[in-house]
């Protein structure tokens, strides 16, 4: 029996993305023709490890790397990146992934039997988040020096030893201490390679090849969030001979990164939705996000007790619709605004004072147009009408 609605079939309330790429609430929006790609794969077998090595051509030119790698999300990227940092140097560089994994003892000294390798990742205090825990996953372990200012050049150069894997950066809006350019001349110096987490670089597509460009050794990526992929892909891109090492340490194989299983299906969602997404045009998509923004706060302002108003985030400039109530006027406070949209039937996801290190954003919470459709933001507007107007 075909299920029209499937959350419906599993009593699982269905959600009305206000908030933007969120991981919890699946991600982003694919284009009808990823999940087309993705039913034709279904239809055929492939060898695994020779689709991978054809995506991460793709990948690669995508981002100005000298090779690239599907991973079953921005984490595993990390994983992988980590993994391959800390093998660099061994005898697992003997190998190439094709046929049965004849390494896998080799590969499986990770993350628990890792005696005599490289396992320390130099990174900032400041630059540290919860999605670096992926590193220590892999076998990794952090040195961490700085401040939650940042670190000087001096403190950074100290961190480096025989046992130094990477130098480990989380890509920030707004940095702290030494540019990143800086770092990476350092780290060079010292003979190792940077590894970056770029799953929370904005568009434009200019920014996929931004670290290519810069030299970055491995940068990784999220596939599920502004390139619209399946929320379960990512991309690891950088230097050849640690991409291999990074294959090497993955599905199909049986290294560390062997439950990070990835299907032939998603892979092709992924270059897909890639492939779309560099065809695509920022200025209109932008356009459209300004459009639907203009339009909520226009009708918000209307109502008594509610200031809406547009403001622009991150260095893409993402227009957000600022939502602030006072209780005294129209019945809620701004928090139990937003606690009514998300316990609602749809549920509406938005985000309470987001970018929560600018003080600007505190008591009110934003509607996010990146993935509203035209009737989804005319229910957020008649839900916050309804709540707020007796």
């Amino acid at each position: 029996m075909i299920v029209n609605d499937p959350y419906k079939a599993l009593g699982v309330r269905k959600a009305i993305n206000a908030a933007g790429v969120l991981t919890r609430i699946g991600g982003s929006r694919s284009p009808p023709k990823v999940f087309r790609a993705m039913e034709e794969a279904s239809k055929s077998f492939v060898t695994i490890a020779e689709l991978q090595t054809a995506a991460g051509k793709v990948i690669a030119k995508a981002t100005g790397a000298e090779a690239g790698f599907p991973t079953a999300g921005g984490s595993t990227a990390i994983l992988l990146a980590a993994a391959a940092c800390i093998m660099k140097g061994t005898e697992l560089e003997d190998y190439e992934p094709v046929g049965p994994a004849v390494w896998r003892k080799i590969a499986q000294r990770l993350p628990m039997r890792s005696e005599g390798l490289h396992t320390e990742f130099v990174v900032q205090k400041w630059n540290r988040d919860e999605y670096d825990h992926a590193v220590e996953i892999a076998g990794g372990r952090f040195i961490e020096v700085g401040s939650d200012n940042g670190a000087t050049e001096a403190e950074i150069e100290a961190a480096f030893n025989d046992k130094t894997a990477a130098y480990y950066y989380t890509y920030k809006s707004k940095p702290k201490g030494l540019p990143l350019e800086k770092l990476i001349e350092i780290t060079h110096r010292h003979g190792v390679p940077i590894v970056i987490d770029a799953a929370g670089l904005p568009p434009p597509r200019s920014g996929l090849t931004k670290f290519s460009g810069l030299g970055v050794d491995l940068a990784c990526f999220c596939g599920g969030k502004t390139i619209a992929g399946p929320n379960n892909s990512g991309m690891l891109t950088g230097r050849a001979d640690l991409i291999k090492l990074a294959h090497l340490q993955s599905y199909p194989f049986e290294g560390v990164g062997r439950p990070s299983k990835m299907s032939r299906e998603t892979i092709v969602g992924l270059i897909t939705a890639l492939t779309i997404y560099l065809e695509s045009d920022d200025s209109g998509v932008m356009d459209e996000r300004i459009k639907t923004a203009n339009k909520i706060t226009g009708e918000l302002e209307a109502i008594t007790g509610i200031t809406s108003y547009i403001d622009y985030s991150g260095d893409a400039k993402n227009p957000l619709a600022c939502v602030k109530a006072d209780k005294s006027i129209c019945g809620k406070s701004t928090r139990e605004l937003f606690d009514a949209l998300k316990e609602g039937d749809p549920s509406i996801i938005t985000v309470y004072e987001p970018y929560f290190l600018l003080e600007k954003y505190h008591g009110l919470f934003s509607v996010n147009p990146q993935f509203l459709s035209e009737d989804e933001s005319e229910i957020v507007i008649r839900r916050i009408k309804e709540e707020t107007v007796s």
